[in-house]
């Protein structure tokens, strides 16, 4: 079968029709990790009104324990829907073993540094290749973090993208339990020995995580712990100081207890890009409610407040861009 790429083996895994809204869903096999089995579901979202592809690029990125359902529901209703319908060429990448990506084999080493070096760089080259233009990345959480951290180590710049969007994201605030001498240790062993972490049992997502991925959030956020590339000895901070290229605009939820608020806009303010906006979704800034960590992004409300601001925020950076 000829791949759909002319980069690495892509392949069609099925396409779909919901009423009047398309998707296309590709697994890449990049080859780019030491598990060569690792293929990575990217959905690309079309109407049948609008025949030929256009408008901005936009990948979308879930965050821990779900998949692309956040940003789309199975009657085809969600941001990345109305992303579409205003204009923008929406693609939604899922996490290995998530929604249609296939566990690969070494899932349960899976880590978000893995992710960083292989993943998102391939998933960014095949959206270019396909649609002709640098992609801006928008991300929920643990999404989110994959991002900025894909900034910061370099694999994501000016020169192969166009902005961040980051939604209820941080890395400054640490868990007060892991500083706890030798707790982050005996939370570690324990997900070892578990494997992976089951979202439905605890009731907060319908994917798994995998022992690899949480053990490196516990690492992170430890008293020594370190927002890092091991692999390649680098720090992220000082190069997320330092900026890029890529403006950035993040959105903050007034009443999230995930990811605080004050730890979101924190993160955003540290960021050294020339151009970053931030928005706090609360009633002190003239919203109808304190959103939370889900519902900043999965309410009707949203639809109607949050959205417009982020397809706005796109729109007029489209139009500087043009300028």
């Amino acid at each position: 079968m000829k791949s759909s790429s002319e980069l690495f083996p892509v392949s069609l895994l099925r396409a779909d029709v919901l009423g009047d809204l398309t998707e296309d869903v590709y697994l890449v096999k990049h080859n780019r990790d030491p598990d060569r089995s690792v293929q990575i579901a990217v959905s690309h979202l079309g109407l049948r009104s609008r025949s030929a592809r256009k408008g901005q690029p936009l990948v979308l990125l879930h965050g821990s324990f779900t998949n692309r359902g956040f940003w789309l529901s199975d009657k085809g209703q969600g941001l990345a829907r109305y992303l579409l319908e205003q204009g923008f060429d929406v693609w939604l990448m899922e996490q290995r073993g998530h929604g249609l990506s296939p566990r690969n084999q070494d899932y349960v080493r899976n880590t978000l540094e893995r992710y960083v070096l292989s993943d998102i760089p391939a998933v960014n080259d095949f959206v270019q290749e396909q649609s002709g233009y640098k992609p801006v990345w928008i991300g929920h959480s643990l999404g989110g973090v994959i991002i900025s951290s894909s900034v910061a180590a370099g694999r994501l710049n000016g020169d192969n993208a166009s902005a961040m969007v980051l939604l209820g994201t941080q890395i400054v605030r640490r868990p007060w339990y892991l500083w706890l001498p030798l707790t982050s240790l005996v939370l570690r062993l324990l997900v070892k020995s578990k494997a992976e972490l089951d979202g439905r049992k605890m009731g907060i997502g319908p994917e798994n995580e995998p022992a690899g991925l949480v053990n490196e959030y516990l690492a992170r956020h430890s008293l020594f712990g370190r927002w890092q590339i091991r692999s390649e000895k680098l720090k992220l901070l000082p190069a997320w100081k330092q900026g890029t290229g890529l403006p950035l605009l993040a959105l903050a939820a007034a009443a999230d207890k995930s990811d605080p608020a004050k730890a979101c806009l924190r993160f955003a303010s540290l960021y050294g890009g020339v151009q970053k906006d931030s928005v706090l979704l609360g009633k002190s800034e003239g919203f109808s409610r304190d959103y939370g960590h889900v519902d900043m992004v999965v309410s009707k409300e949203a639809a109607t407040e949050v959205w417009p601001r982020i397809s706005g925020w796109l729109s007029q950076l489209g139009q500087q861009v043009d300028a």
